[in-house]
């Protein structure tokens, strides 16, 4: 199954040169917590805002001055879109991100795969795989019934 059956595609986005008081109002109005850093529809970048509180408002520096290229990660682990659930999973596990951002074959942005989303696929999964066990019982019983009568 590829990744990008199971992504945001909505991915909210922000330049580099973009305030980061700018961002921060992006992340409220989205009801988002991060944001892909792009340039020319590439992704150069991730804005959390955990970022925002660790390299911004901790510090001192001002949001309506500070350009969003000061707080970002750079650099952001990407994924190809058509990779797999697993190797998404391999990939910010060996990464230690939480966040993926998924990439088409010219490099441009094509989605966003996050920790809860993988968190909430797997989980309705297990339920589902849970449910096997007592349905097979009651089959089986069942099966067994109809050929007493």
């Amino acid at each position: 199954m590829p990744i990008k059956d199971y992504s945001q595609t909505d991915v909210v986005t922000v330049s580099p040169q973009a305030l980061i008081i700018d961002a921060a109002q992006q992340m409220v109005e989205n009801h988002v917590g991060c944001l892909v850093v792009v340039e020319d529809e590439k992704p150069v970048g991730i804005l959390t805002d955990r970022d925002i509180v660790r390299r911004i408002i901790v510090p001192g520096k001002d949001p309506k001055q500070t350009p969003v290229s000061e707080a970002m990660t750079p650099h952001p682990i990407t994924m190809d879109q058509d990779g797999g659930i697993f190797d998404a999973i391999s990939t910010m596990s060996d990464e230690g991100v939480r966040r993926l951002p998924l990439i088409d074959e010219s490099g441009r942005l094509a989605g966003l795969v996050a920790f809860d989303d993988l968190l909430l696929l797997l989980g309705s999964e297990l339920v589902n795989l849970a449910g096997i066990s007592p349905t097979e019982r009651y089959r089986e019983r069942y099966q067994a019934s109809a050929h007493r009568v």
